[in-house]
């Protein structure tokens, strides 16, 4: 039944073979699979005449299914949902007692209710909220990506990255290789927290699939002028309007300790990650933690001056993996060096969004009238889809 469902103050149980242990178990694992929160509830104490015994259990979905058994007197399971949905909603376990008179069970650390049911037996019930461990996101193979899966591993997370290029050595617990929002959002469960650092390479995807799986936590790493870019691409990518996605993210990501090297700028974010986990599990109307952040003018410069030094960190650290001076993030991530691209030049082709260079082996590429035009990232990519005319016409003028 569910708790909206009328019924008759009875006592007379529903055929009680039809509902065995491995159906409730079942249903859980099922239910943990799908990454849905669920309350179990288990019959602890019991006085005749009740048709539940003590260990009989069963299971409460969050909107509110009851599956299992804890006896036929139908106001016992509307009391079961009831607590069970609001353990649910603020995870905290519920020890429950339902009789005639509730004065008679009332004790501490016990919530007593009314048993109005003919059958005037006595329940009490222990009910546990299963909230499943949450998806952690990260979007990207930059430096401050590579430090969030590495630190990550010690949060209660599973870590999901999505990065095309990953290697077997990398630290996450799932790899997704396509950058597809919708594939994304298949891949991880239900209300994921998700952080985007792929320093402008798909960010506008990440942040696409973030809002698509209704994220409790939408961590953007970038600079002030390119968030402003990634969240038009993204609204476009969904085809919403861009302020149902700039309300979702948190840009600059992070709390602000002043961090400035990548595993720093991770430890920032990871500790905005936690807050905002636990807001989500207290039930409690979340702030955003953009929202938290005041919004004086001087704060505001400091804001500003914080995500530029996130992708400055970025870049610095992408050097130090292997960039010769003059080289940026985009080289070292592409695999090139400063002398390759004197000698390449003229194998690149130009993105037709942005006016960088692409190079035809590697990058994302879209197929239109025939013609094959190349681009810098994904996020150029998409947006040329959405409207290609408009830039092939403003390249010509130019």
């Amino acid at each position: 039944m569910t708790e909206n469902e009328p019924h008759e103050a009875s006592d007379d149980p529903p055929n009680r073979a039809a509902v065995s242990d491995g159906d409730v178990a079942a249903l859980e694992a099922e239910l943990t699979e799908r990454g849905e929160p669920y309350a179990r509830v288990t019959i602890v104490r019991r006085e005749p005449p009740v048709s539940a015994n003590v260990g009989d259990r069963a299971v409460v979905t969050a909107d509110g299914e009851l599956r299992g058994w804890i006896g036929g007197a139908a106001c016992a399971q509307t009391t079961a949902i009831s607590e069970a949905k609001a353990a649910i909603e603020d995870g905290k376990p519920r020890f429950v007692g339902i009789a005639p008179d509730p004065e008679e069970i009332d004790r501490p650390g016990l919530e007593a209710f009314p048993m109005h049911c003919h059958s005037e037996g006595v329940l009490e019930l222990f009910i546990e909220p299963v909230n499943p461990t949450p998806d952690l996101l990260i979007v990207g193979d930059s430096p401050v990506a590579r430090a969030l899966t590495r630190l990550a591993d010690e949060l209660a997370v599973d870590v999901v990255l999505v990065d095309p290029d990953a290697g077997d050595d990398h630290a996450a617990d799932r790899l997704v290789t396509s950058t597809d929002p919708e594939t994304v959002v298949d891949a991880v469960g239900r209300s994921p927290l998700v952080v985007v650092a792929s320093m402008g390479k798909y960010d506008a995807r990440g942040v696409a699939a973030g809002v698509a799986a209704d994220a409790s936590y939408v961590g953007l790493v970038a600079s002030e002028t390119r968030s402003g870019e990634v969240i038009e691409r993204a609204a476009t990518l969904l085809e919403t309007d861009p302020e149902r996605v700039r309300a979702a993210v948190t840009n600059p990501a992070g709390v602000d300790i002043e961090a400035y090297t990548p595993a720093e700028i991770a430890v920032s974010i990871l500790a905005e990650v936690v807050d905002a986990r636990a807001a989500g599990a207290a039930g409690s109307p979340q702030q955003s933690p953009a929202d938290a952040k005041t919004s004086s003018p001087a704060d505001g410069n400091a804001e500003t001056e914080r995500g530029a030094a996130v992708e400055e960190a970025s870049e610095n650290d992408a050097a130090e993996d292997g960039a010769s001076e003059g080289d940026t993030a985009r080289d070292v991530a592409s695999g090139r060096d400063a002398a390759e691209d004197e000698t390449a030049t003229a194998d690149l082709a130009t993105d037709p969004v942005c006016g960088m260079t692409a190079d035809p082996e590697t990058a994302p590429s879209v197929d239109h009238d025939g013609e094959t035009y190349y681009f810098c990232c994904e996020g150029c990519a998409d947006s040329f889809r959405a409207e290609p005319e408009s830039y092939l016409e403003r390249g010509e003028a130019a």
